[in-house]
């Protein structure tokens, strides 16, 4: 899978009127749509004001409605690593799933007003990290995960600014479970760039070095908003992997994977 001018080439553009300015995604949010077929979440969700970038069907058919480098209505309030309303930052895939599934009878599980019921080899039955009951909650089939993972490492590829792939019940606890216990969220986290496979070295900038006299703020984010992970004493080496504006994201190991941002002012290239 490749993206060309912030689409998924040779995939439905199913085109949303819910979107908002340009974006510069620094996450990507899973979802599940607690509904049947992507195709009838995307216009049940488009009906409710709301949107999000990609919807992934459990055969692995994947819709895009907003492109990459737009705001999409998907994580509602929301924080994660210094960042107040993820809309703003990230890219949202919603993936077709029941979720949650509250009472078990003879033909498997089921929840009020669902008409059906899944059978046991379905479902995972436990209880949600955040708390609360044991419930049943539908499985993931292998090709929507496969097909999930290949998006993955499509729009990590496109947009290295990425730092994290992410569930909606990360960044919004108290109020959403999904995409829930069944998703194996830390196999995305290990799908390219910042989740540690080393992915990033293709867009390595080059070897620069520490000239703060006073030693350089290591940063979370972009920004001097974000938290100060640790202080870079000077003539510390580091390989930048991004620009962002006058920001560097940069890797202080050499594994290729992101450490934080710092100020490119108080940088100079150096021969490797």
């Amino acid at each position: 899978m490749h993206i060309t001018d912030h689409r998924l080439d040779d995939v439905p553009f199913d085109a949303s009127p819910h979107l908002g300015g340009v974006i510069i995604p620094r996450f990507l949010v899973m979802h599940y749509t607690a509904g049947g077929a992507a195709l009838n979440s995307v216009r049940a969700i488009r009906d409710r004001g709301l949107s999000a970038h990609f919807f992934v069907d459990r055969d692995g058919t994947i819709i895009q409605t907003v492109p990459c480098d737009r705001l999409a209505h998907h994580a509602g309030p929301s924080q994660w690593r210094g960042h107040v309303g993820l809309n703003t930052c990230s890219i949202g895939v919603e993936i077709a799933n029941l979720g949650w599934l509250d009472r078990r009878e003879a033909g498997g599980w089921t929840r009020a007003g669902l008409g059906r019921s899944l059978a046991e080899d379905q479902v995972l039955v436990c209880a949600h990290r955040q708390g609360g009951p044991v419930m049943g909650w539908e499985a993931y089939p292998e090709a929507q995960l496969q097909a999930v993972a290949a998006l993955t490492l499509a729009i990590r590829a496109a947009y290295p600014t990425i730092q994290e792939v992410v569930g909606h019940d990360d960044i919004a606890p108290r109020r959403k479970q999904d995409p829930g216990p069944a998703f194996p969220v830390a196999r995305f986290q290990q799908l390219g760039g910042a989740a540690g496979s080393g992915t990033l070295a293709d867009n390595d900038l080059g070897l620069f070095e520490v000239v703060a006299r006073d030693g350089l703020n290591l940063r979370g984010g972009p920004g001097p908003g974000f938290e100060v992970k640790a202080t870079l004493p000077p003539r510390t080496r580091l390989r930048v992997l991004w620009e962002d504006g006058a920001w560097r994201q940069v890797d202080l190991q050499g594994d290729a994977v992101p450490d934080g941002f710092v100020h490119g002012a108080y940088l100079r290239r150096i021969a490797a």
